[in-house]
């Protein structure tokens, strides 16, 4: 008995998809086939002799519209993959036909990506112009770990997926990407479940965002636009930041652990989201988020008609009488047709903690809330890599936070050398979002990271008025 589900079905939307978005391919599909149980020999491919790994089936056949069909199984570096896996132009990366339900085929792992936007990162898995990825269930648990980065790849589709448990982020858009992201469930990454900057377009449609960082973080001039989602039980649900215009329709935002949208000020020019007009109602619907419903940081009123909203849960300026949206946002490509499949309510837990982390902030995202008054983020901060020379004059890599807009290096770091229940408790009421960090063998607070001193000079005074000593260091 063929131990591959049936593949008439996924070869024929998987074929009219790659027709879609590049006809010129379209003639050129092959399916091969892989087995965490087959072997990577020269003969391997079909359905009776598997592909042992994902690596070596796609070096064997990088030729622009292959099909990979993925069976049960765990694909990691244990069982032989070497990551990134790098999904060619045209490729589809194909795994349950039940789509994302059951979580029986697993990508687990990561490995160093060389970004031209933002340095050298740690990633599952990088997909080219015209790919495709369905029914699998992505992880990486290394540090700064992404599931899936799309660097200026265009007219992807991510569909029935589930992306769980990356240590960042489960999908990156960057540079000019532009996906349709449809289907997919997004649970305890301790990042965000989708982050969208550079100039990223696309739609992201139909997901489940639960109990991860952030559900979504838009920033720089991404244009992306979000539709029916259900974002719910996050720290925030959706973060704006720097200059970025995405759509917002149709989503359930609820039960945050602080605000459901939050837009941030940027020190050159504001995000302009666009929650509905009078000729295209919102009918994005808030509830139950702990602080606020939407908490906007700028002066510039957000335009959202027609959303189920409790005005009194609104921090900052809204505009519900707009007739226009504030920008008309670039699509390149029209959605993809897929078959939307049911997503299991509870991620299997071999892949997924029972419960979501508890610490107030995840990683890519520093508070610099001098005044302590909020704790809402005001700036994110996604971490690159680089390299200097050191002493001995030979080459190290060393970790480096900067400002996604400016490209500065944060400088100060404040930090709290005591970390008891009592003192945490104090910081915590002045910066709920300071978090335990280990520096030079004991724990700290990490309370705030700035790239002027003066700004952290003040956050230590603030501290002091509650008895609290805390300590600027460099951020080396």
């Amino acid at each position: 008995m063929n131990k591959f589900p049936c593949f008439t079905n996924i070869f024929v939307s998987a074929a009219f998809v790659v027709a879609l978005a590049s006809p010129a391919i379209a003639n050129t599909q092959k399916v091969v086939y892989i087995s965490p149980q087959g072997a990577d020999t020269a003969d391997a491919g079909n359905a009776d002799r598997p592909f042992r790994t994902i690596t070596s089936a796609i070096a064997a056949n990088p030729q622009a519209g292959t099909i990979f069909q993925l069976s049960n199984g765990t694909y990691s570096s244990a069982s032989g993959e070497s990551f990134p896996i790098r999904l060619p132009r045209g490729a589809s990366l194909i795994g349950s036909q039940n789509g994302s339900t059951d979580g029986s085929i697993v990508i687990n792992g990561g490995g160093r990506f060389i970004s031209s936007t933002f340095a050298s990162q740690n990633i599952a898995i990088a997909a080219a112009n015209d790919s495709r990825i369905e029914g699998i269930t992505v992880t990486n648990n290394n540090p700064r770990g992404y599931g899936l980065w799309l660097e200026s790849s265009r007219n992807v589709t991510i569909a029935n997926n589930r992306f769980v448990g990356n240590t960042h982020d489960g999908i990156f858009l960057t540079g000019r990407a532009n996906a349709y992201i449809g289907n997919n469930l997004f649970a305890e990454n301790r990042g965000s479940g989708i982050s969208a900057v550079g100039s990223s377009t696309g739609e992201i449609r139909g997901n489940r965002f639960e109990n991860t960082g952030f559900g979504l973080s838009i920033g720089q001039q991404s244009q992306v636009v979000v539709t029916n989602n259900n974002i719910s039980r996050n720290v925030d649900g959706i973060i704006i930041s720097n200059t970025a215009q995405p759509t917002l329709r149709g989503n359930t935002i609820s039960d945050s652990q602080r605000n459901g949208v939050v837009v941030l000020s940027s020190s050159n020019g504001a995000p302009r989201p666009d929650l509905g007009t009078t000729a295209s109602l919102g009918n994005n619907v808030f509830s139950n988020n702990r602080e606020f419903d939407i908490n906007n940081a700028t002066t510039i009123p957000i335009v959202a008609v027609g959303n189920q909203i409790n005005t009194a849960r609104v921090k900052g300026s809204l505009d519900l009488r707009a007739s226009s949206a504030p920008v008309v946002n670039a699509i390149a490509t029209a959605p993809r047709p897929i078959t939307p499949r049911p997503i299991a309510s509870n991620p299997a837990p071999v892949f997924v903690p029972a419960q979501p982390p508890v610490q107030a902030l995840p990683s890519p995202v520093i508070s610099n809330d001098a005044n302590g008054s909020n704790g809402s983020p005001t700036s994110i901060v996604i971490e690159r890599e680089y390299v200097r020379p050191t002493n001995s004059g030979q080459v190290a890599a060393l970790p480096l936070a900067l400002d996604p807009v400016t490209g500065k290096a944060l400088q100060y770091r404040v930090i709290v050398p005591s970390s008891s229940t009592v003192v945490t408790r104090k910081v915590k009421s002045i910066v709920p979002s300071a978090f335990r960090l280990s520096r030079g063998g004991r724990t700290v607070l990490q309370v705030g990271a700035y790239s002027d001193r003066p700004a952290a000079s003040q956050l230590v005074q603030k501290l002091a008025q509650v008895g609290v000593n805390a300590e600027i260091v460099s951020f080396r």
